[in-house]
């Protein structure tokens, strides 16, 4: 009995002693943080009693106490005395040490607002509540992920809970938020839910949404809280209107000098402004969307059940709500494209850094979704104008269908001289202005001019889309990247554009209007590289349309030399090698190639006729060799040629072969010609290579990526070489016709009519 009464009593010792840490009635909500200065903070929390309480703060200096003014269930104690971006340990006590919490433990921790000019990252997440799911799993998975980035506070986007009328509710999000608020302050703004029709006891935990609006400042960047929870249904007018205080107040403090100079404005609501995948507000787009663009706010964050980014005349609008309620993914609304999306629980990182702004979702499983760099408009208007002047010097001007009655339609293209672009610009794009009875206005960037390739990074940063394939077409807010994307989606770009003009063109991005950050996305576009995509990507390039004149010309080359292996080791041997050193030549000197290359059409137009010429006799003679083949002729069928030319060139071929000069001479000005003509076949991943390599701290990643590319590209090449002195020769390919003969005939009927269509094709557009 003794001893079971000790065991009790070290129990109840026990339980009082980690009241704090291991009961959860001991806090109802918190300790969290709020109103986090340079200076000052207040430490917040609600008991299930009313107890006196106190804040021991520590630092270097000792150990500071700040009490509560009498007993109460609710307390919101404010710490004084305290520097600039620094940490404070803090213990919360209450009453006769009933409740309390952990000492030494660090993980209640200040962390006071820095300076302007000082680095610093936040969070920003909304709809946390369970929704329909009735589970806390998917707003702690996030939670759990956004303690990992140790933010300094975090913006929180509305509907916090289900029901905001029930205590238990905000016992449950603070339970799951406890690890994240105790050292990272909240700044949230009211959602429908919270509110509960009046009934919410949101402010008993947040006093400043007694009014709904407020804002604060950190590290110079200035933040706007705003009251705006059901815009499209039971809120009042007066709250949201044009002469409600709430505007009134913001326009107010958007107007100072000190906001106006700031690196960067930032507002967060929980009704979007646009969404493409929800419900957006007419009164916020038609009232409140005026003060933003006036006063230059540069993000605004709100919430739905999904992330979205899109930009509209240089704000970025931010939809983060995947904390926790269930996810929604609505029809697409094609009046409002995004430039980023995913049906994804997530928050957003955002790191200040040397006035630089880039914003990453980040999924639960911490998955990067979505990322983009902003600079500060209000200090950018003179870098913004030297970009603009370089857009214009880069630019070719055309105009399609330019006619006095007929709407104007702007459109950016970026490309090499390719003959997609071409018949893009001479068939496509005229026809679809005068089915349609519109006007492009198209500004027109080569690729191939150094300088170009930043223009690029630049639009897609305001349009919210890299990476697209090449040629890349930016039009109204949307990018089409590659000729299947451009084909299919322009059309409906034309379509959208002439069922509401005016508002087309009021939604329309007019790039060159802002500086980007292009060195960093150079930097994170090339770090995202491995050398596994590096190798796929040359290999596809390798063996796309482009490369199949390549590769006929080898085979026809290796063909007419002769038929002893060493010369046709030593030919394709020099000509392969003449391929990759060419290629690989032209990345390490890229604009400069490009610019004599790709600049003189004339030059590429007669070097294409000359290759076309000889691609369509190749084509011909092949046909030959392949008819005879199924015929059984087999003993002198390597490439045919009529016979008053072929015993004469095979004498010029064989005293050609006997000069080793020439024929090295030969194979390798072929490879340089066939390299040269393969520029405009390269993708995505060639560009963002052979532009670090004039970067120092990144030159010897990009040479070795060059080198994977490279030899990934003349792959096809060396497969056929290969093949080639192995014997495999048309006498083989014979006895294999006649063993599948149906398939083979079928097979090589379609294979010659692509090749004639392509042909006729590539000749059309030249």
């Amino acid at each position: 009995m003794k001893l079971l009464k000790y065991f009790v009593m070290m129990l109840i010792i026990f339980s009082v002693s980690a009241y704090g840490s291991s009961n959860p009635d001991a806090f109802i909500a918190g300790p969290y943080l709020l109103d986090v200065t340079t200076d000052s903070a207040t430490v917040a929390f609600r008991l299930n009693k009313s107890l006196s309480a106190k804040v021991i703060v520590s630092d270097a200096d000792g150990k500071k106490q700040f009490t509560s003014e009498g007993a109460s269930k609710s307390h919101f104690i404010k710490i004084t005395g305290l520097q600039p971006g620094m940490a404070y340990d803090y213990q919360v006590i209450c009453g006769e040490n009933q409740i309390r919490t952990p000492e030494n433990d660090y993980t209640y921790q200040i962390r006071t607002a820095c300076r302007s000019g000082e680095s610093f990252s936040f969070a920003v997440y909304g709809d946390p509540r369970p929704g329909d799911t009735q589970t806390t799993r998917h707003h702690k998975d996030v939670i759990d992920q956004a303690v990992l980035h140790e933010p300094a506070f975090c913006l929180v986007l509305g509907d916090m809970v289900d029901d905001g009328e029930k205590l238990e509710l905000w016992q449950e999000f603070f339970q799951v938020e406890s690890e994240l608020l105790r050292s990272s302050a909240i700044y949230p703004v009211m959602g429908d839910n919270d509110y509960a029709d009046g009934k919410g006891i949101v402010a008993e935990f947040f006093p400043k949404l007694k009014d709904g609006f407020y804002k604060f400042e950190w590290g110079g960047i200035q933040f706007f809280a705003l009251n705006a929870w059901d815009t499209r249904g039971t809120q009042s007018k007066q709250q949201i209107d044009a002469q409600s205080p709430q505007l009134k107040w913001l326009e107010s403090e958007l107007a100072k000098e000190q906001v106006q100079k700031a690196p960067f404005r930032i507002v967060f609501i929980h009704d979007p402004v646009y969404i493409s995948r929800g419900r957006s507000s007419e009164i916020l787009q038609r009232v409140w969307v005026p003060i933003f663009e006036k006063y230059k706010v540069d993000v605004v964050f709100a919430s739905w059940h999904m992330y979205e980014r899109s930009n509209s005349n240089g704000i970025t609008y931010i939809i983060s709500g995947g904390a926790g309620a269930e996810l929604l993914w609505m029809k697409k609304d094609l009046n409002f494209p995004s430039q980023a999306e995913a049906q994804r629980y997530h928050f957003c990182r955002i790191d200040i850094n040397s006035n630089m702004m880039t914003i990453r979702a980040i999924a639960d499983d911490g998955t990067v979704l979505d990322s983009i760099t902003l600079t500060p408009r209000a200090q950018d208007t003179d870098s913004a104008e030297r970009i603009e002047r370089l857009s214009k010097r880069l630019s070719k001007q055309i105009s399609i269908n330019n006619q006095a009655d007929n709407p104007v339609i702007p459109l950016y293209l970026f490309s090499y001289d390719c003959s997609y672009c071409r018949r893009l610009l001479k068939i496509e794009l005229p026809a679809l202005a005068k089915q349609n009875e519109v006007a492009f206005d198209i500004s027109y960037f080569d690729l191939g001019i150094e300088g170009t390739y930043d223009l690029l990074l630049s639009v897609g940063a305001e349009f919210g889309r890299q990476g697209t394939d090449i040629p890349t077409v930016f039009i109204g807010r949307s990018v089409l990247g590659g000729e299947g994307e451009i084909g299919e989606l322009l059309p409906k770009q034309i379509t959208a554009f002439l069922k509401n003009p005016l508002q087309y063109q009021q939604q329309t991005i007019t790039p060159f209007k802002q500086l980007h950050d292009t060195k960093t996305i150079k930097e994170q576009t090339f770090n995202s590289l491995t050398y596994a995509l590096v190798a796929s990507a040359g290999l596809i390039d390798g063996v796309n349309p482009c490369a199949f004149t390549t590769i006929i010309f080898l085979i026809s080359y290796l063909s007419l030399v002769g038929a002893k292996r060493k010369q046709m080791i030593c030919t394709g041997g020099i000509f392969t090698i003449a391929v990759f050193i060419t290629y690989f030549a032209i990345g390490l000197v890229f604009f400069n190639f490009a610019r004599v290359i790709l600049r003189e059409q004339t030059f590429a137009k007669v070097v294409n006729v000359i290759l076309l010429s000889i691609v369509v006799a190749l084509c011909g003679f092949s046909l030959v060799d392949f008819l005879r083949c199924l015929k059984g002729n087999v003993t002198d069928v390597t490439l045919q040629l009529p016979k008053f030319l072929k015993e004469r060139i095979r004498e010029k071929i064989r005293n050609f072969a006997k000069n080793n000069l020439a024929m090295v001479s030969a194979s390798f000005v072929l490879g340089v010609v066939i390299a040269g003509m393969e520029l405009t076949c390269t993708g995505q991943v060639y560009i963002p290579i052979v532009t670090m390599i004039s970067e120092p701290q990144h030159r010897v990643a990009a040479i070795f990526y060059l080198f994977v590319y490279n030899v990934a590209f003349i792959l096809p090449l060396v497969v056929v070489f290969i093949l080639a002195i192995l014997g495999v020769n048309s006498e083989h390919m014979a006895k294999f016709f006649r063993k599948h003969i149906a398939t083979v005939k079928l097979a090589f009927v379609l294979l010659f009519a692509a090749m004639a269509l392509m042909i006729i094709y590539n000749l059309r557009w030249i």
